[in-house]
């Protein structure tokens, strides 16, 4: 009786959330209208020197708890980041973190401010969160902000639901929270991590702004999605669906590396026992995906970031071993992903995890990196691609 109960809860649930999701399918994301925007910060860096740089964003307090960092960059240069943190992952303390920094690089992160915790999820959604987490925070025009995190009412990660917030103040002041109803299944199991694709805007989508979220599920099985996410500038109206980009129970939390207006790669953290970085391509802005394949790279079960630069070259921080995240590194690739070179090792501590890297690209050229530091603080490096170029000169010599 309990599992006929199941599977007609199911289908129930499948008639009232999924399949009206299914119907409109493409509605956002259409091939004729769809295009990734490519970025303005493609300039080159202002500093032709080699140039490197790291800090903290949090300061480091006892027994707390930090993870999952995102960075974004805005109108004015700048820099917004968000993270989660408490006594342990997954306790009720556990809260979504803010804070920003100057512009220039000789200024300082400001103190951090809690954006959302369970009790305040709890009265946005009007209903029981248990737990927050994974933030992936972004811009828009002016002071725009759009933050985006999962909540778990029972269970662990595979029973969470994306929300999402936004700011036209630069962070000051937030909306309430709007679950995205994404899964026929009790809307549960979807899951961010990855950094938003800005896309372009046409026609009588000129109102909006418009992004193809990296999203993953991992309830029946474990695969990557785009969440496709119209945010309406005028009425404030969110409209959104997903589309699937690989089956199966191998590949979650991509990262999507646009090369040009509709080519794209993307790189996946493999949950498979082959412990390595997979990749796939698309050669229309996201509408179809090819099978993914296995890279030269090492993957211990853990997320990876990738940043496309100029001239078909992709920056991929990553941890460099199949058992472990005690090994942060970066690689460059100068042929859109096929072959790669190891250029710098981030960190490498025996017994300590750094993970969880998230990459942006400056309007002024500089590349920003944050990734979780031994799980008690958010570190953030900058650099430029004279720095790039001379660590991959320095490698090729060799």
């Amino acid at each position: 009786m309990g599992k006929h109960l199941i599977i007609l809860l199911g289908i129930l649930t499948f008639l009232a959330y999924g399949w009206p999701a299914w119907t409109r399918l493409n509605s956002i994301a259409s091939k004729k209208e769809t295009s990734f925007s490519p970025p303005p910060h493609f300039a080159r860096s202002v500093n032709p020197d080699p140039f490197i740089k790291h800090d903290f964003i949090n300061p480091g307090t006892a027994g707390a708890m930090v993870h999952v960092g995102s960075i974004c960059e805005m109108t004015d240069g700048q820099l917004a980041a968000a993270w989660y943190g408490g006594t342990r992952e997954g306790a009720k303390d556990v809260a979504i973190f803010f804070s920003t920094k100057p512009p220039g690089t000789n200024t300082s992160w400001s103190p951090p401010k809690v954006i959302v915790d369970r009790a305040k999820a709890t009265r946005e959604l009007k209903r029981y969160i248990r737990k927050v987490g994974n933030p992936i925070l972004f811009s828009g025009p002016g002071k725009q902000l759009w933050l985006i995190y999962v909540s778990i009412a029972v269970g662990g990660w595979s029973g969470s639901s994306i929300n999402v917030k936004t700011s036209r103040d630069g962070g000051e002041r937030w909306t309430e929270s709007q679950r995205l109803t994404l899964s026929p299944f009790f809307n549960i199991s979807e899951l961010v991590k990855g950094r938003p694709l800005p896309l372009i805007t046409m026609g009588a989508r000129m109102n909006q702004d418009r992004f193809a979220v990296p999203i993953y599920h991992e309830f029946l099985g474990n695969f990557p999605e785009i969440l496709w996410i119209s945010f309406c500038k005028d009425s404030g109206r969110v409209v959104y669906e997903k589309s699937r980009m690989a089956g199966g129970k191998s590949f979650i939390q991509p990262s999507i590396a646009a090369l040009n207006t509709h080519f794209a790669t993307a790189f996946y953290r493999s949950v498979s026992t082959d412990k390595r970085v997979a990749a796939a391509t698309t050669e229309d802005c996201g509408q179809n995906w090819t099978v993914p394949d296995y890279l030269d790279l090492p993957n211990p079960d853990s997320a990876v970031d990738a940043l496309p630069l100029q001239r078909n070259c992709i920056l991929l921080a990553f941890n460099d071993s199949r058992n472990s995240r005690e090994i942060m590194q970066l690689a460059f690739s100068k042929d859109g992903g096929k072959n790669w070179t190891r250029i710098h090792t981030l960190e490498n501590s025996p017994n300590e995890e750094f993970s969880y890297p998230y990459m942006i690209r400056g309007r002024n050229g500089l590349i920003h990196v944050v990734y979780t530091w031994k799980r008690k603080r958010i570190k953030h490096l900058v650099f430029n691609e004279a720095w790039i170029e001379r660590q991959v000169a320095g490698k090729l010599d060799k």
